[in-house]
């Protein structure tokens, strides 16, 4: 499979065809869809009845293409995190839940949100970790979002830093990455600004001419 490049298709498809045991890491980002929208618009816990298979074949997928040594994470919220976390612990090892610390408030209707949660792990149990224990690396990440001041690529679009601190904690130079759920391809450009290689899976076009912009801006390694 061709590397640094965006793909479109269904992911469950295009992952397919990845050579198992040969990611590096993933980082991604799937739907909110569990009880809500990434923009907040209430959604039926009753989905999940219909999305549980999806996620059960897609960890399977995602065990099968990364080497036993790799790293994962997977963005996720407070009201989806309940639904994820089983269905992960089936399939990966599973190490913390990273609280991301917006440092910036969001709309709600009670309290307002200010953080969301990503799921960190391993492909199996026993691995040291990659990075240097420190109080920046603890389990609360604190790095402002893509905030209503700022032109969004995609409603659910996550900083390029919050990539950026990943990939610098699981991975090295010359790495594959892979982003079953590219959006506007932050995880792309990331890989690209570290010298990281990556595959990119998104199904809408929309999003994958703004994420191939976003990457034109210079030339890939």
């Amino acid at each position: 499979m061709k590397l640094n490049t965006i793909i479109q298709g269904d992911c469950l498809e295009v992952m397919k065809k990845i050579e198992s045991n040969s990611i590096d890491c993933l980082i991604t980002d799937p739907p909110f869809s569990i009880g809500t929208t990434s923009t907040g618009n209430k959604g039926s816990w009753l989905d999940n009845n219909l999305i549980r298979p999806f996620f059960s074949i897609w960890f399977a997928e995602v065990k099968r293409v990364l080497k036993d040594e790799a790293d994962w994470y997977i963005n996720t919220d407070w009201r989806t995190y309940p639904f994820l976390y089983p269905i992960a612990t089936e399939y990966l090892s599973v190490k913390n839940c990273i609280v991301w610390d917006y440092e910036w408030i969001k709309a709600g209707s009670h309290y307002r949100f200010s953080h969301e949660f990503i799921l960190y792990g391993n492909k199996i149990d026993g691995l040291k970790r990659k990075f240097e224990p420190s109080k920046e690396n603890r389990d609360v990440w604190r790095i402002p979002p893509v905030n209503f001041t700022q032109e969004k690529n995609h409603p659910a679009e996550k900083p390029v830093n919050l990539i950026k601190k990943m990939l610098e904690n699981s991975t090295k130079k010359g790495d594959l990455v892979l982003d079953t759920f590219l959006g506007s391809g932050t995880t792309a450009v990331a890989c690209k600004e570290l010298q990281r290689n990556f595959i990119g899976i998104e199904i809408d076009p929309k999003y994958i001419k703004i994420a191939n912009e976003r990457l034109a801006q210079e030339v890939l390694f």
